[in-house]
């Protein structure tokens, strides 16, 4: 290490020091920046108002640049800004469009199955009722025709079965069981009995029309409602129309009867609560 003399006192310091310790001079040579002309580029002085290459005034230059340059930053900053905010309020608005839409489909999902159950349930009971009517119309075809056949006596049928004899007090089988059956038919209680069913048969049909498009949750139910109203069908016509002999319409109106009661079980089962 050597000593230096400083060149404000000078008086002998060291090489590395970085202010004089007799008079506090600064010994740190400050890094000279240049200033160069906006227009051409050339070098310019502190004391320079105006570059000494192209003339272009360097206060002029100054003053027109910075003030530009921060207003434009600003403006930029302000539309990003209200950019960003309008974005925000539209999916804030997409979000809650797309909420509110999903609730009042989920509510309207919800109204559409209510009802249909409600339907569904009354066609059953509105089946299961006239079913019941049906079968009982059945059983008294089927009685009146084979005990005209085998002059079986019943209390329930003889005044269809049988009728009165040469004397008053002496009643005798038909001779045909048409005419048994003839009987039975123009008895004003079973008429009014099958007319009873025919009206019930006309409701199921039209509420099988509302029933036939069902949501995806009931398509199964709409399936087996379907099996309940073919075996209720053909138990309806037994009462309605008998047709055939005694065997084939014995056979029809018990299997008729036993699928109907079997496709009922079926499809209670969809509809308890």
């Amino acid at each position: 290490m050597s000593l230096i003399n400083c060149p404000e006192c000078g008086e002998q310091i060291s090489e590395k020091a970085t202010e004089c310790v007799h008079c506090g001079a600064s010994l740190i040579e400050e890094p000279i920046i240049e200033k160069n002309c906006l227009e051409c580029g050339a070098v310019l002085s502190d004391t320079d108002t105006s570059c000494p290459n192209c003339g272009c005034p360097i206060e002029s230059i100054e003053s027109e640049e910075e003030p530009q340059k921060v207003e434009l930053t600003n403006v930029r900053l302000s539309i990003n800004k209200k950019k960003r905010n309008i974005i925000l309020v539209v999916i804030a608005v997409l979000v809650v469009g797309c909420v509110a839409g999903f609730v009042i489909k989920q509510k309207r999902a919800e109204r559409i199955s209510a009802t249909y159950h409600e339907k569904l349930s009354n066609a059953v009971y509105t089946m299961f009722e006239g079913a019941a009517k049906a079968e009982s119309v059945g059983n008294l075809i089927h009685s009146v025709w084979s005990n005209a056949i085998y002059e079986k006596e019943d209390p329930e049928t003889d005044k269809y079965t049988k009728e009165e004899g040469t004397y008053s007090f002496e009643t005798h089988f038909v001779d045909d069981f048409n005419t048994a059956l003839g009987n039975l038919f123009a008895d004003g209680k079973f008429a009014s009995d099958r007319l009873e069913i025919k009206s019930n048969q006309e409701e199921v049909q039209a509420l099988m029309k509302e029933l036939k498009n069902p949501p995806e949750e009931y398509e199964d139910a709409y399936s087996a409602l379907k099996e309940f109203y073919d075996a209720y069908t053909k138990l309806v016509s037994c009462a309605l129309d008998p047709t055939g002999n005694l065997s084939s319409y014995t056979t029809t109106f018990n299997e008729a009867d036993t699928n109907t009661m079997n496709t009922y079980k079926a499809m209670s089962l969809y509809i308890e609560d």
